[in-house]
């Protein structure tokens, strides 16, 4: 039976999944949002119901996956109601406020049966799935390097106090790390496999809990440490563009090197991202450079095809739960000042 979709959330996020679902002929027939200013462009488009209140789209007979693009707050309390409604659900990232709520979930949708997804879109760059390809090659990893630096409007490191950007929590429960870096934890994890512990200090505007800056190693047990940082910054012309956006994964083993260099997050049509590979054998650097792709498009492509044949893929709930347990475990280091051994509780 070919799925039939419901939305939740018609915020910034909601229109690459919105047009990643169009291409992939995806029948949107419920949309949902607390301001109907924000779903009316959508509703129109897809000929979609309308409600204020996103339970009037689980109970609705009709939709069989749920889709949540709500801030990360809500995620809870969305994902179960449409897992208990026998829904399957696409879900934004991260997957939970934290990880007892990830854990919920993942458990909920493990006893449901039904498909879930979280979506985590830089997995579907052609030059990352090019790059896990590559790993294999590279021999006995020995190192990696992980950066995600965004340049934010605003004064994140002259203010003493958090209160202009109060808005970061309200809407994401997190600042950089959540915003920003989550997308690289989850790309660390797909490449590099769970770690065993971690050592964190997370920098905060005084007097707050938005964190700006954070910094990481990611402990693994045969004696690779990937070296994490994420950064709200105020420079205009950092990165590999040149355009303050200066995010990168390089992995090292004893037989050659990946590096992978993303582009801005919502102009990915018009750049690719790029995959440099080093065979230390030959000698020789290969450039791996694809036509731009939006991958917000390839993931709900992909997604809907999962949806269409009935089988599962990723990333799944048990992903997103992952990036929210590095999340909580580099809160704790840091607080801690100490290295935090992992708890993938019991997975």
């Amino acid at each position: 039976m070919k799925p039939q979709y419901g939305i939740i959330g018609c915020g910034n996020i909601s229109r690459f999944h919105f047009e990643g679902l169009r291409r992939a002929g995806a029948d949107i027939i419920h949309i949902s949002d607390i301001h109907e200013s924000a779903a009316r462009p959508y509703i129109e488009a897809f000929g979609a119901a309308y409600s204020a209140d996103y339970r009037e789209l689980i109970a609705n007979p009709q939709v069989t996956v749920v889709s949540v693009l709500t801030s990360a707050k809500f995620h809870r309390e969305i994902c179960l109601a449409a897992l208990a409604a026998g829904k399957d659900v696409i879900c934004e990232k991260t997957m939970a406020n934290d990880a007892d709520e990830a854990e919920e979930i993942m458990r909920a949708a493990e006893a449901s049966g039904q498909l879930f997804f979280n979506s985590y879109m830089k997995r579907f760059y052609p030059a990352v799935q090019q790059a896990k390809a590559l790993l294999p090659r590279l021999g006995r990893l020995f190192s990696a390097q992980v950066r995600a630096y965004q340049r934010w409007e605003g004064q994140y490191y002259e203010h003493t106090d958090g209160s202009e950007h109060q808005w970061v929590l309200d809407g994401y429960g997190g600042a950089v790390v959540k915003c920003a870096g989550s997308h690289m934890i989850d790309m660390t994890l797909h490449l590099l496999g769970r770690p065993e512990s971690l050592y964190a200090n997370v920098d905060f505007i005084p007097g707050s809990q938005i964190d700006r800056k954070a910094t990481a190693l990611f402990e693994y047990a045969d004696g690779l440490v990937a070296s994490y940082e994420t950064a709200i910054h105020p420079l205009d012309k950092i990165g590999h563009e040149r355009d303050g956006w200066d995010e990168s994964l390089e992995v090292n083993g004893t037989k050659g090197r990946i590096q992978v260099y993303t582009v801005k997050w919502d102009a990915s049509e018009h750049r690719p991202a790029l995959l440099v590979h080093y065979d230390n054998e030959t000698g020789t650097s290969t450039e791996y450079r694809y036509d731009a792709i939006d991958p917000f498009h390839v993931e709900m492509q992909y997604f809907h095809d999962c949806l269409t044949q009935r089988k599962p893929g990723a990333p799944n709930h048990t992903d997103g739960f992952y990036v929210d347990v590095i999340i909580a475990a580099m809160m704790e280091s840091s607080r801690r000042r100490a290295s935090v051994d992992l708890d993938w509780r019991g997975r």
